[in-house]
């Protein structure tokens, strides 16, 4: 069987949760034994699976569905209009093109394949028939060392960060909808720890709310406990995530969010926005859940003072994360495969 993942703009998209999770994925469907190629030329595949839905996959679809074929086509549904608002430079402008675009570019595959249960909720709102979506997470490798003790005091110290400080992180772009505003809100609400956003700038040129979001970023370069890294090394990310203690996900809207797995996979505690994307983890059980500034700042501070509710949360996480393993994803995704064709 051979794979061809389309994945157009690719170097544009390094850095980001599409191109890291697309990348994963293929490189443990070959070793599984499928040949997969990431925008490979060698017409024909049996499987042309879709991963992004810029012009450019609208365009190679319709070719590919005109086309007299044996294969079949798949397309992974993460871009929503939900997801596209407050993202990008105009994107709220044009979000209402957005329905008859992602409804034709969606039309041409014979499998959606949803992220989440979330996100497949989503798509069944944009009229997509029940039978042809089907609900397979990215995924995580889980058989990857991540906790290095030695990695986190070394990191610590170097960071000049005492073990009675917390240190609070997350990870993505900066754009209005991952919400950098108000995690810097609750940096300064909460002065006693250290908080890190690890994720690639953009030219604010090219974002929505760049305006504001321009003040918050001024606002942060004032305040002494947040630090807005930039893109960084994989080392250095391996670094920061382990002298870590909680991840803070305060974005405004995901169809999965793959940097929350990960966390989850180096130990760190998630405090998530109370959004219907993270209903597959309980308040109080596998995370802390907040909506506002205050109550983020709160849950974080209850953490601080309570080892024991960080020891339960973290024990629960690590078997919440079962679920997400990439190997149980890319056997989904293989009799998948193996049924349509």
């Amino acid at each position: 069987m051979k794979v061809n993942f389309i994945l157009d703009l690719e170097k544009s998209l390094v850095g980001s949760g599409v191109y890291s999770s697309a990348i994963r994925l293929a490189n443990k469907l070959r070793e599984f034994g499928i040949k997969t190629d990431v925008n490979g030329r060698e017409f024909p595949y049996d499987i042309y699976h879709f991963q992004t839905s810029l012009p450019q996959s609208l365009w190679k679809a319709k070719i590919l569905k005109r086309k007299k074929r044996s294969y079949k086509i798949l397309m992974t549904g993460h871009t929503t209009i939900e997801d596209f608002r407050n993202s990008f430079l105009l994107s709220n402008r044009i979000n209402f093109a957005l329905i008859p675009y992602l409804t034709k570019f969606y039309s041409y595959a014979d499998y959606l394949i949803a992220v989440s249960d979330y996100n497949r909720k989503i798509l069944l709102r944009y009229g997509y028939n029940p039978s042809q979506i089907r609900v397979i997470s990215n995924g995580i490798d889980l058989t990857k060392i991540r906790k290095k003790p030695k990695i986190r005091i070394k990191t610590r110290k170097n960071l000049g960060i005492s073990d009675q400080q917390l240190i609070i992180i997350t990870v993505g772009l900066c754009i209005f909808r991952k919400a950098p505003d108000i995690f810097t809100e609750v940096a300064l609400a909460t002065p006693e720890h250290q908080f890190f956003w690890i994720g690639k700038y953009l030219p604010l040129g090219t974002i929505a709310h760049s305006s504001f979001l321009r003040e918050k970023f001024k606002l942060a370069r004032r305040t002494p406990n947040i630090r807005f890294t930039g893109y960084v090394s994989r080392l250095t990310l391996e670094a920061l995530w382990n002298a870590a203690d909680i991840f803070l996900y305060v974005s405004r809207e995901e169809n999965q969010g793959i940097a929350l797995l990960e966390s989850m996979a180096y130990g760190k505690i998630p405090v998530v926005r109370d959004h219907p994307v993270f209903d597959w983890l309980s308040s109080e059980r596998e995370c802390l859940k907040g909506k506002t500034v205050e109550e983020f700042s709160k849950q974080i501070r209850r953490l601080a003072a309570d080892k024991k509710l960080r020891e339960n949360l973290r024990a629960s996480c690590e078997i919440a994360l079962r679920d997400h393993d990439i190997d149980k994803s890319v056997k989904k995704l293989a009799n998948l495969y193996t049924e349509i064709t």
